[in-house]
């Protein structure tokens, strides 16, 4: 029987950890035979949230479409998010800015940001008229939901261990916020896999040349004066390769107030400013969840390739997992992203500092 959801259902633990709960379920339910749910009740007797959103007549298990558990499940995809802002730069975009629920979305437009003030409000007298405004859909932020999945190999003693569901939550988390970063800062075209990244369309600044204190400051005023120019920089962060993002924290001093994020997928010197009010993102709340153990899969997690006979082939290396004893698990969701307002990010290769 359906019910509304209530917050108690949010106060036995995080939301992200019922998605990674259903995540063990499946993979548990692959190596015993019993459903999904019923390994929830085995595991977590007293959870009564991981065996509602599960539903698993026949494979592959998903979280349900179903009212108040379907609620849940998409809280928890959010919620995954901001529980790997440590260790993604992009899952701290995101959890900074506008986000959406892509459920039953083929196209989603945004209308672009009122960036100029003569096509704001107005003030009326009483009796006045008052102005209309057109949504702008010139800038709109156009999400078409591309399936983002991650591939986790889990040995048969790991499958026994009492902290399985600690592995995998930290895998998933892992290996979403890899992926998130990669496609999110990257000037790659939306295609029929993935959504644009956030610098499509807009070529990088010259960097400064000589490194040290005067590059530093001569770029950073090149990023915020070309976001300012395209009416940005209220809610801007900067984005920064590791090394850049260590020399700005060390250099700028505790009194300067724009956020600092790192990120490990960027290339060294590789600094960008996003104005975050202008990124919005959305994410389905129907996740599935596959598991094998007869899978041949290239062991890569930035670019892998189709297993050829080629010699020799691209895909190296490639492992079995019916001869490691492994079951992989293949989780998949569904998530886009845009920018609300044109050249709200800005970057720079090459920095020398």
């Amino acid at each position: 029987m359906n019910k509304p959801l209530v917050p108690e259902d949010l106060t036995l633990a995080r939301p992200c950890v019922y998605l990674a709960r259903a995540a063990t379920a499946s993979l548990k339910s692959f190596v015993t035979g019993a459903t999904p749910v019923n390994i929830a009740k085995s595991m977590w007797g007293d959870d009564r949230v991981t065996g509602t959103i599960l539903r698993a007549v026949s494979a592959p298990a998903t979280t349900t479409t179903s009212n108040w558990a379907q609620s849940l499940a998409g809280i928890a995809v959010l919620d995954l998010v901001q529980s790997i802002t440590s260790i993604s730069a992009a899952a701290e975009v995101i959890d900074r800015a506008l986000k959406l629920n892509l459920d039953g979305i083929v196209e989603y437009r945004v209308p672009g940001r009122v960036l100029n003030a003569a096509a704001a409000g107005a003030w009326v007298p009483e009796g006045g008229a008052a102005p209309v405004r057109d949504l702008n859909f010139s800038n709109a932020a156009i999400l078409q939901p591309r399936k983002l999945e991650v591939l986790s190999a889990f040995t048969r003693e790991m499958m026994d261990h009492s902290n399985i569901e600690a592995v995998v939550r930290q895998t998933l988390g892992e290996a979403t916020g890899l992926a998130l970063d990669v496609k999110m800062f990257s000037a790659d075209a939306a295609s029929a896999s993935a959504p644009a990244g956030l610098f499509a369309g807009t070529a990088p600044l010259g960097a400064t040349a000589g490194g040290g204190s005067n590059a530093l400051t001569t770029d950073l005023n090149k990023l915020f004066a070309a976001l300012a120019a395209n009416n940005g920089g209220k809610t801007a962060v900067i984005v920064a390769a590791l090394p850049q993002a260590l020399m700005l924290k060390a250099t700028v001093g505790p009194k300067f107030d724009t956020p600092i994020i790192t990120s490990t997928s960027l290339a060294a010197g590789t600094v960008a400013v996003v104005e975050v009010a202008s990124v919005v993102s959305g994410f389905g709340s129907v996740v599935e969840f596959n598991t094998t153990n007869v899978a041949a899969v290239h062991m890569e997690d930035t670019s892998p390739q189709d297993i050829t006979g080629g010699s020799p082939s691209p895909a190296a290396p490639v492992k079995s997992m019916f001869q490691i004893d492994a079951i992989l698990l293949r989780t998949t969701l569904w998530a886009a992203w845009g920018l609300r307002a044109a050249g709200h990010a800005q970057w720079i290769q090459g920095a020398t500092w």
